[in-house]
């Protein structure tokens, strides 16, 4: 089942759900009416035990229903996020050129450790962590780079740009998008306010 459908699959399921759950609410009101909040939906045997109950079988009631209802807003919110469900690359097969033989594979961890490796040779880049996702040859690019305090921020995209095009040289194609955060270290001694 390919991501799309059981996206849509788990959304409607939540729909439901959230549909349900404050049917159930409103049913247990008497948003409905008195006469149908007192119609029996159970045996007598849970009918007397919800009776004898008192306040406390209103509250279960309207606790499954609330339940119900923030499990299905839950599902349905977090399946139709399309960002957050993208899979790292696993790996990454190159296709054949004319007039060679066999594939070429290499690991993902392995590109996002040269590109790490590139993009800490950047001289105020301290620490860079990289993430490919997506599928190739859509490839997104996600990298948190932990720099010092006095980088010369005119000049880091033009040096980031340069790695990521040796990444594109390395496996064929330019990442589709590319997200950057940058983590500012300071590396002076103290600082003070005048």
């Amino acid at each position: 089942m390919n991501d799309g459908r059981n996206r849509r699959l788990l959304a409607a399921f939540g729909l439901l759900l959230a549909v349900g759950g404050g049917l159930s609410v409103c049913l247990g009101a008497g948003v409905f009416g008195s006469a149908r909040s007192g119609r029996s939906v159970f045996d007598g045997t849970v009918i007397r035990w919800w009776n004898e109950g008192g306040w406390k079988s209103f509250a279960v009631v309207v606790a499954i229903g609330l339940a119900a209802l923030l499990l299905g807003v839950y599902l349905v919110v977090s399946r139709l996020r399309g960002d957050d469900t993208l899979r790292r690359i696993p790996t990454v097969t190159f296709e054949r050129l004319d007039g060679t033989q066999g594939e070429t594979t290499l690991r993902a961890p392995a590109l996002s450790r040269g590109i790490e490796a590139d993009l800490q040779s950047i001289p105020e880049v301290q620490k860079a962590t990289v993430g490919l996702f997506g599928t190739y040859p859509s490839v997104e690019m996600r990298a948190v780079l932990e720099v010092s305090d006095d980088i010369d921020l005119e000049h880091l995209p033009a040096r980031v740009d340069e790695a990521i095009g040796r990444l594109e040289t390395t496996i064929r194609t330019r990442p589709e998008r590319v997200f950057m955060t940058l983590r500012f270290k300071h590396t002076g001694g103290d600082r003070r306010l005048a």
